[in-house]
C-alpha cells in the first residue's frame, strides 16, 4: 500500500499544472510574507523624542514596550500605560482625547489605548441613559473604561504581552484579509482533480481495473494520495510562516491570551488561548478545511470524464458557499455555511460567531470548530466512499 500511495504522489507533483501551481502558490507566499511579516505597519515606530525606528529595530522597541506591561492584565495596567502614553507622547495624547487621528507609527502597546478612554460628554451620556431607565457601566478610580466592560473575566487575569507577531502571523495564515488559506486550496482542486479523471482521459482507467487491486487499495491510494498532499501543502506553509515570523520576530508573546491581542478583536471570545494556542488553532481548521476539498474534489473527480470538467465542477463547488453566505443576512443557514472551506479557513470569524450569530447554532464557544471537525470527517468518510464506488464501477471502453 505505502508503494501505491508513493507512486500516486509521485504522479500529482509530476503534472505541469500541479507544478505551476505551486509555483504560484510560493509567489503569493512572498508577497503576503512582505506585506505582513517584514513591511507591516510595526516594523516603523515613533520614538519619544520624534526619531523614527524602522526594522529589527523597531520591532525590539515595540517589544521592550510591551515588556513593561506584561502580566496580569488589570485596570491598574491600562492606568499605568495611560499615563505612561500622556507623558512620552502628549501631543498624540491629546488628539487621542480630543478625537483626533495619531501617529500611525505609535508604539503598538499605545495604538489602542482609545477603547478605554471615556468620551469627553461621558457625563453627558451618564446622564441621559439614567433618565432613559438603562444604565452604563461605571468607570473606574482611575477615570477610565474597565477593560470587564469588554473582556468576559473568568478565574484570575487575562495575560498581556507582545502580540504583533502572532497577529499579523494569524492574519497572514487564516484571517479575515486575503490569507494564504484560500491560494492553498484552490491548489489542493487542482492537483486533486486530476486523481481520477486522469485516468478515464488517458484511457489508463482500464488497465487499473483490470489490475490485482485496481478495484481496491489501487483507489484507497488516491485518495490516501489526495489527503496527504492536502496535508503536505498546509504543513509546508505553516512551517515556512512559522520560520519567517520566527527569524523576523522571535516568539516573544507566545503565551499572552487572545482577548489582550486587540487587533484581532477577540475580546469578547469566551475561549481561554494564548496566541500560541490560537496559531495551532488555525492550523487544525485550515487543514480540516483542506481535507474537507480534498474529499469532495476527488468525488467529483471520481464521477466527471476529464480533468477540466473535474476542476470546473469542483472549483464551482468550492465558491458557491461564499457567494451564498455573502448575500444572506444573519440567519441559521449563513452560520452553517461558515462550516464550508472557503469560510471556514477565515478561523477569525469563525471564533467570533458566538458573538456575532442571532441563532442559536453556535451559542457556544467552541460550537463552531466542533462543527467544523464533525463536518469533515463526514465528509471524508462519505465522499471516499462513493469516489470509491464510482470509480470501482465505472464502465471502461
Amino acid at each position: 500500500m505505502l508503494r501505491m500511495i508513493r507512486f500516486e504522489l509521485q504522479k500529482i507533483f509530476e503534472r505541469a499544472i500541479v507544478i505551476g501551481s505551486l509555483a504560484a502558490l510560493l509567489l503569493v507566499c512572498f508577497v503576503l510574507l512582505q506585506a505582513y511579516c517584514f513591511n507591516n505597519s510595526r516594523t516603523t515606530s515613533l520614538l519619544p523624542d520624534g526619531a523614527n525606528l524602522s526594522g529589527r529595530e523597531a520591532i525590539l522597541y515595540n517589544q521592550a514596550v510591551a515588556k513593561k506591561y506584561a502580566g496580569d492584565f488589570t485596570d491598574k495596567t491600562v492606568a499605568q500605560m495611560v499615563a505612561d502614553f500622556a507623558e512620552e507622547y502628549p501631543q498624540d495624547f491629546y488628539a487621542l482625547t480630543h478625537d483626533e487621528g495619531i501617529n500611525a507609527s505609535l508604539p503598538s502597546a499605545y495604538s489602542y489605548l482609545s477603547i478605554f478612554m471615556p468620551p469627553q460628554n461621558y457625563e453627558e451620556i451618564l446622564q441621559e441613559a439614567t433618565e432613559q431607565g438603562s444604565s452604563i457601566s461605571p468607570l473606574t478610580e482611575y477615570g477610565l473604561i474597565s477593560i470587564a466592560d469588554y473582556m468576559p473575566l473568568a478565574d484570575g487575569f487575562f495575560q498581556y504581552g507582545y502580540s504583533d507577531s502572532w497577529e499579523f502571523f494569524f492574519m497572514s495564515f487564516c484571517g479575515s484579509t486575503l490569507t494564504i488559506a484560500i491560494p492553498a486550496l484552490i491548489v489542493i482542486i487542482i492537483a486533486v482533480s486530476t486523481v481520477f479523471s486522469s485516468e478515464y482521459s488517458m484511457k489508463t482507467d482500464a488497465l487499473i481495473l483490470t489490475t490485482k487491486h485496481g478495484k481496491s487499495k489501487q483507489i484507497t491510494a488516491k485518495l490516501l494520495a489526495s489527503f496527504i498532499f492536502a496535508t503536505l501543502v498546509i504543513g509546508g506553509l505553516f512551517i515556512l510562516f512559522c520560520a519567517t515570523f520566527g527569524l523576523q520576530y522571535g516568539f516573544v508573546g507566545w503565551n499572552t491570551d487572545i482577548q489582550t491581542n486587540f487587533g484581532l478583536s477577540f475580546m469578547a471570545v469566551e475561549i481561554p488561548l494564548n496566541n500560541l494556542q490560537l496559531i495551532i488553532l488555525g492550523l487544525m481548521v485550515v487543514w480540516a478545511a483542506g481535507i474537507f476539498t480534498a474529499s469532495v474534489t476527488a468525488l467529483l473527480s471520481a464521477i466527471t470524464k476529464t480533468p477540466f470538467s473535474s476542476l470546473i465542477v469542483a472549483f464551482m463547488v468550492f465558491v458557491v458557499p461564499r457567494i451564498i453566505r455573502q448575500m444572506l443576512t444573519q440567519n441559521l443557514l449563513r452560520d452553517i455555511l461558515s462550516i464550508f472551506p472557503i469560510n471556514a479557513v477565515n478561523v477569525q470569524e469563525v471564533l467570533r460567531l458566538p458573538i456575532n450569530s442571532q441563532s442559536v447554532f453556535y451559542q457556544y464557544p467552541y460550537a463552531p470548530v466542533v462543527s467544523i471537525g464533525i463536518v469533515t470527517l463526514m465528509v471524508l468518510v462519505l465522499s471516499s466512499t462513493i469516489a470509491h464506488i464510482a470509480f470501482r464501477n465505472h464502465q471502461t471502453i
